[in-house]
């Protein structure tokens, strides 16, 4: 038994008659406890409290929920990171101390984790002097996820008692281990039976209490340097870690250097480095951008969920064409619960589209995610036909048929009448207008663009577009069904390309452009990989194929012909008329051979030079990998901002979130608006203004809302 003797705002500290006190952290309301200002008031206390009572022996830091302290607050991280180096410092050094103060207490500590231990609560638990962990206990630092490393004694602490590679490795890849791996790298001191753990770890620290030579080597270990650091190679682990690392995002490379740096010093010199460093970072454009990330994806789900509402959850889902992305709707549906109905007009296809299904499944089930039981039932709920049975029994309809207007026309308007009143109809068009297609329906108000991103069993981004007619209830029953097929949905209005590829075919018009002014494509791929994207245009264009990418973009372009009229010849469009399509065809900008091992490779194409050659009379122009950055992003910027400015989308955040999740758009930078605050409205004024008047022309005509802007100071995230 033990009897309360202080109460903090979050906390209560026990003491038991063998002299045990427990320390226990229950943040009342909350789901989980999260390190914030008040815990570390809290603990301030704990330190004070510990200290003045002399018939306290042991302490154990336990907690009052399943996990022990799941990171910091997120609340506060932007007053934080709103601060320049000199005050994030100013504010971290204070909690350094405190947690050292913790650290050197007269008694021993232990802490008790059940659950999970992260970010800022893995470092509060490597202040004490033993771990004591449950089979079900995770512990981890997944600062690297945020551009940052661990900035509360993480990358000192955790090296003295795991080694330096081992601590690397959780720092870099930001994912938490379990009980079992903490124990056996030396994070944790004791792995034990969920219902002993309390037990187990006030036991040990009683046992550490009395033996006051063993407490006293353990605390010389950890307030010393890293044991063994003079055997590692930095060199090789920097180089790895450099390697492995996103492009752009320096975080753990700058923890691999500073613990070289530090290794060799005491506890409270690295801490020192640690603050500044972490301050300097911190204040970093991949930081910058990763933070506000974090908070734009909750965000945005929250606009989901509202846009929702109450819209019931969609049990029967029928589906027209079995191509790539009707399959793809098919399987992600079932996977979800949803019985499905596929039509297509082709046996053929139908049966390629349950191989694709069942292609999928075994896929899950090889990596451990559904049991062959569970994946079986998946199969089971799709039904392929070629005729109209069952479409009187579907809450929503999703059309993925040929991307053409009056084909969509006419399979619409046969299916309607067979439809419940209720019923809501979908087109998963990416390039038409949906009011266009809903002039066939009877009833247009049912209709509501889900535009799915190629391959949709992956890509997270659902759009869903708001036609002029579209009623309340049939983009709610849209947007509900994207939450239950486990996607992001963001709510777009209804105009040529929608969002992303609106933005994306600007990105692209101003490659075509640079390659018809001379500039070797191969450069500019490789300029716009370095700066980030996952592949460059020229490379995209061979995945996506040049018929496909031709037909998106002659389509959105013609919507926006003062800014995307083509008035220099499309190498994408000459490559479409060649018939070199790209991978499907074996030759596009690159040639393409599968391999033994199925593989597709691409190597140099001399044709692909000679057509390129032919549009541009043999022109030559050589830019830097600046000015070719500038020259592609800088028009896709403005795009964005015309966007945002016409009401498109509703807020930076959803248009942000939207090219991360649906084109890849580089996280360092944040998306296109993020990006744009990071260089500033002046500053990309000026810029748009100096190519607007030089060689891209209207392209890079700056918008009224970053004239605003620009004028105000202002910024597109508050």
């Amino acid at each position: 038994m033990s009897t309360t003797i202080w109460q903090g705002a979050q906390t209560t500290l026990s003491l038991a008659a063998d002299g045990l006190a427990i320390f226990r952290i229950t943040q009342e309301g909350a789901p989980f406890n999260t390190l914030g200002a008040a815990l570390h008031r809290d603990l301030a206390a704990l330190v004070a409290e510990v200290t003045a009572r002399s018939e306290i022996r042991a302490l154990l830091m336990t907690s009052g929920k399943p996990d022990f302290v799941v990171g910091a607050d997120i609340s506060e991280f932007g007053s934080l990171f709103a601060q320049d180096e000199a005050g994030i410092i100013a504010t971290n050094a204070p909690l350094q101390s405190g947690f050292s103060a913790l650290a050197d207490l007269r008694v021993p500590v232990v802490v008790a984790i059940g659950g999970m231990a992260l970010g800022g609560g893995l470092e509060l638990a490597l202040c004490a002097d033993a771990r004591v962990v449950s089979e079900k206990a995770l512990l981890g630092v997944p600062e690297v996820k945020l551009g940052l490393f661990p900035g509360l004694g993480g990358t000192v602490r955790l090296p003295r008692l795991t080694g330096v590679e081992e601590a690397m490795k959780m720092i870099a890849s930001g994912a938490p281990v379990p009980g079992a791996k903490a124990l056996a790298i030396g994070l944790a001191d004791e792995l034990v039976p969920a219902e002993e753990l309390e037990a187990r770890a006030g036991a040990l620290a009683l046992r550490l209490a009395g033996d006051p030579a063993g407490l006293a080597e353990r605390r010389r270990l950890l307030r010393g340097p890293v044991a063994g650091a003079e055997a590692v190679d930095f060199d090789r682990l920097i180089a790895a870690t450099r390697k492995a690392s996103p492009p752009h995002q320096p975080a753990a490379v700058r923890a691999a250097e500073m613990m070289e740096n530090t290794s060799r010093l005491s506890r409270d010199e690295a801490l020192q480095i640690e603050t500044a460093r972490f301050a300097a970072l911190a204040r970093s454009q991949a930081a910058n951008a990763l933070t506000g990330t974090f908070f734009a994806e909750r965000q945005v789900k929250k606009a989901a969920q509202k846009a929702a509402g109450d819209a019931p959850r969609v049990s029967s889902l029928y589906v027209l064409g079995a191509g790539i992305m009707g399959g793809g709707i098919a399987w992600t549906a079932a996977r979800a619960g949803m019985e499905v109905r596929v039509k297509d007009i082709s046996e053929a296809a139908l049966h390629k589209a349950m191989e694709e299904a069942r292609r999928l499944a075994a896929r899950e089930v090889a990596r451990g995610r559904l049991s062959e039981e569970k994946a079986q039932a998946c199969l089971a709920r799709i039904r392929t036909q070629t005729d109209d049975s069952g479409a009187d029994q579907a809450d929503l309809v999703i059309e993925a048929v040929v991307e053409k207007l009056e084909v969509k026309r006419q399979v619409l308007a046969a299916l309607e009448p067979l439809l419940r009143a209720d019923a809501v109809i979908a087109t998963n068009t990416s390039s038409l207008r949906v009011g266009d297609i809903a002039t066939a329906l009877a009833d247009p108000g049912r209709l509501v663009g889900m535009h799915f991103f190629n391959p949709v069993p992956v890509m997270p981004l659902l759009e869903v577009v708001r036609a002029k007619a579209t009623r309340p209830e049939a983009l709610a029953l849209a947007v509900r069904c994207g939450l239950d097929l486990k996607k992001t949905p963001v709510v777009v209005s209804d105009c040529p390309g929608f969002l992303v590829n609106r933005i994306l075919t600007a990105y692209i018009n101003a490659f075509t452009r640079l390659v018809a002014e001379g500039v070797d494509f191969r450069a500019i791929d490789r300029a716009m990989e370095a700066w980030g994207w996952p592949m460059g245009p020229a490379l995209l264009e061979d995945v996506v194929g040049m018929d496909t990418g031709a037909h998106v973009i002659e389509v959105i372009s013609a919507g926006y012909p003062e800014r995307m009229a083509a008035d220099y010849p499309d190498v994408i469009a000459a490559m479409a008329r060649a018939g070199r399509l790209g991978q499907k065809s074996g030759a596009g900008f690159y040639a393409w051979s599968r391999g033994s091992d199925g593989r597709l490779t691409r190597a140099e194409d001399p044709q692909a030079d000679r057509l390129v050659e032919g549009l541009t009379g043999g022109v030559v122009k050589t830019l830097s990998e600046a000015e070719i950055t500038e020259r592609l992003m800088l028009p896709t910027l403005l795009e964005a901002i015309c966007a945002l400015e016409e009401g498109v989308v509703g807020s930076a955040a959803e248009l942000d979130q939207a090219l991360l999740l649906g084109i890849g758009f580089p996280a360092y930078a944040g998306g296109a608006l993020r990006y744009a605050d990071w260089i500033g409205a002046k500053a990309l004024l000026a810029r748009a203004e100096a190519l607007c008047a030089g060689p891209a022309g209207a392209a890079a005509a700056p918008p009224a809302l970053l004239r605003e802007k620009a004028r105000d100071n202002g910024r597109f995230y508050g």
